[in-house]
C-alpha cells in the first residue's frame, strides 16, 4: 500500500548542493514532484519507501538532522490515511 510523503529539505544550501539533491531524487525516486520554496525544497513522493531510500542516500552525503512526523490525510475505504512528513535540515 502506498502512502503519500513529503520530504522537506531545509538549510543553507548552495546551487550545486541543490543540484546534487535533485539528481539523487531523480535517480532513486519513482513518482515525485518538486516544489522550490524560499527555505529550500519540498519533494512529494507517492511511496514512503522511495522517500526513505532518498533520505538514506542524502544522509551519507550531508551532515543533517532528520525528523519524521505524521499528519492525518483522511479516510480511504474505512481506513485512516496518514501523510508522512520528513524534515531534512542541513
Amino acid at each position: 500500500m502506498k502512502h503519500p510523503t513529503v520530504l522537506q529539505v531545509r538549510g543553507r544550501l548552495s546551487g550545486d548542493e541543490l543540484d546534487l539533491i535533485m539528481r539523487i531524487v531523480e535517480n532513486h525516486g519513482n513518482e515525485f514532484e518538486v516544489e522550490r520554496v524560499k527555505e529550500g525544497l519540498n519533494v512529494f513522493f507517492s511511496d514512503v519507501n522511495d522517500a526513505r531510500r532518498v533520505i538514506s542516500k542524502l544522509k551519507k552525503l550531508f551532515k543533517a538532522e532528520v525528523k519524521m512526523s505524521t499528519k492525518y490525510a483522511g479516510l480511504r475505504r474505512g481506513r485512516v490515511r496518514v501523510l508522512f512528513v520528513y524534515s531534512f535540515r542541513v
